[in-house]
């Protein structure tokens, strides 16, 4: 089964906190740049505009005034030889232009004063260049702000996570350490927890710990005293049932009750230590070996009295011997089950069992299956109409089949019968399932 990728709750922190700091200062940044650079832009066509506002005053009293001249603000009569970028301005019209001359930018206006036209050109090199160096700035300042943005959000990350990763710790030191056989409280150390949130999650599950190590507890003791009271009796029942029966002097009816006792107490015993290695952790097994052919044997062995009298003929067919590594009682209840259940749903015919290494297949020619009970065919307590049990035969099958990591098929029609089909191993587990079962057998 893929997992799913890990998702790192420090960084769902600090990546938004980051992202957040930059997109701030870089907002800042080009806001003001942009404000710097319309500023100067105005200050230019400003300037601009006075001097030729103050070279026409000069101009009206003074026909021969010069125009102005300095290392940045220039004026030329148009035409200009050495600027043919320049061209001349309908009457009354003004023109603030920029134009790339030499290497060098320039603002330029183009005005007419007393019928001839004139261009005041200022270089602004200085200026791009100022803006350049702002721009370089704010993109450090950016980049700066970014950095500390990172660095604030991975320490307050921190603080956040650090009592989220102590509970963690401590959640996996006492799941590590869980024994319901030891009394040691389950309760965390809340006091050490900040009071917020994270304090009031301790807490409750503080509470919620203390229940759940009850349950375990009575848990713990119900499997117990079943094992021992439970098992003890079945077996007495079981001996005495097994003695009676030899006893040569019974009536045959009372025999033929003894043996359906022994039978059932037979069954019994296969169920509860089923039932009590469900309730057991996987670790909490040893090493088992199973007989898969011995358990079909006992299970057909067991169906065959309910079948007295009804024309229902079970063939078994075992190719290969196999040896399963698991509990022989959990491997018969499931096998029984789905044997009870073929002999349940079928009046006459043939139930065939098959045994082909890694599969077991259960086939009958019963009634079938209906369509629509496929969805919770192995939910708890659903039966069919024609059930005389309570419903937990196939919920048991498909618990057991889980817990020892088998597969079960199940293909069935109404009136058409039903073929049941149980994958121990996967393929390369077989060929080494079968090499033991050779070796068993010789």
């Amino acid at each position: 089964m893929n997992k799913r990728p890990y998702d790192s709750l420090s960084r769902s922190l600090v990546l938004p906190f980051v992202t957040l700091g930059y997109v701030v200062s870089a907002v800042l940044s080009l806001v003001t740049f942009g404000i710097v650079s319309n500023l100067e832009e105005r200050a230019i066509h400003r300037v601009l505009q006075l001097e030729m506002e103050s070279f026409r005053n000069r101009q009206a009293l003074n026909p021969a005034a010069l125009l102005p001249s300095s290392a940045i603000l220039t004026g030329y009569p148009l035409p200009v030889p050495g600027l043919p970028e320049l061209t001349g301005v309908k009457p009354g019209e003004e023109r603030i232009e920029i134009f790339l001359h030499d290497e060098h930018n320039y603002s330029v206006l183009l005005a007419e004063s007393n019928g001839k036209t004139y261009a005041l050109v200022y270089d602004r090199t200085d200026i791009n260049s100022s803006l350049g160096e702002l721009a370089l700035f704010l993109v450090f300042g950016t980049a700066i702000m970014t950095l500390l943005s990172a660095l604030v959000g991975h320490h307050l990350a921190g603080q956040v996570i650090r009592p989220i990763r102590m509970l963690l710790r401590e959640i996996s030191e006492k799941a590590d350490g869980l024994n319901p056989q030891e009394s040691r409280p389950l309760s965390f150390a809340s006091e050490a927890y900040p009071n917020n949130e994270i304090g009031r999650l301790v807490q409750s599950m503080d509470q919620y710990a203390l229940r759940l190590q009850g349950f375990l507890e009575r848990e713990s003791y119900f499997a117990a005293d079943v094992s021992h009271e439970l098992r003890t009796s079945v077996a007495i029942v079981r001996g005495a049932a097994e003695l009676l029966v030899e006893f040569p002097y019974l009536p045959e009816a009372v025999r033929h009750r003894l043996q359906t006792i022994l039978r059932q107490s037979i069954r019994m015993g296969h169920i509860l230590e089923a039932m009590l290695h469900l309730a057991r952790e996987d670790g909490d097994q040893d090493d088992p070996a199973c007989a898969m052919a011995e358990v079909i044997e006992d299970a057909v062995a067991d169906c065959r009295p309910a079948l007295a009298g009804r024309p229902i003929l079970i063939v078994v067919d075992v190719l290969e011997r196999s040896i399963l590594p698991v509990e022989r009682s959990m491997a018969w209840v499931v096998v029984s089950n789905l044997l009870r259940n073929a002999c349940t749903y079928t009046r006459e015919g043939v139930i065939s069992v098959r045994l082909d290494g890694n599969q077991l297949e259960i086939a009958d020619s019963g009634i079938g299956i209906p369509e629509d009970r496929f969805p919770t065919l192995f939910k708890r307590l659903d039966k069919g109409e024609d059930s005389p049990g309570f419903g937990l035969g196939l919920s048991i099958v498909s618990r057991v089949a889980h817990r020892l990591g088998w597969t079960v098929d199940i293909q069935s029609a109404q009136g058409a019968g039903t073929r049941v089909c149980i994958t121990f191993l996967s393929p390369k587990d077989a060929k080494n399932l079968h090499r033991i079962g050779e070796r068993s057998t010789t």
